[in-house]
């Protein structure tokens, strides 16, 4: 009964790892925008990209960077172009991990989605 348990199982690790790796990757989000509203009591704010607005939630360990400045969330103002980083979660809402203001001169990079 153990060899045929052991074949088995050298079969489902990789799968099992390869289906984990590939619900953390789809869930990344990145959004390259403008601020539109600010919500300080949630630490939330409402990114508009060229494909409509979204709700960007941020938890104690996001990064906060205005070039290579870190920064406060506080800092943070309506019609700042930023870039954010993060996963993406319920509804149209990502949480982010880093968001970085842009300079108005700076092209954006990656996709808007």
């Amino acid at each position: 009964m153990k060899k045929k348990t052991i074949p088995l199982v050298l079969l489902l690790v990789p799968l099992l790892g390869t289906l984990m790796l590939d619900q953390t990757y789809s869930q990344r989000a990145q959004r390259t925008g403008e601020i539109t509203q600010i919500d300080v009591e949630s630490r939330s704010f409402v990114v508009k990209t060229a494909r409509g607005e979204t709700n960007i939630l941020t938890t104690e360990s996001t990064v906060f960077k205005k070039g290579d400045e870190e920064i406060r969330f506080e800092d943070l103002k309506v019609g700042d172009p930023l870039q954010v980083i993060g996963v993406r979660k319920e509804g149209a809402n990502v949480e982010a991990r880093e968001v970085t203001i842009r300079s108005e001169e700076e092209e954006p990079s990656g996709n808007m989605m």
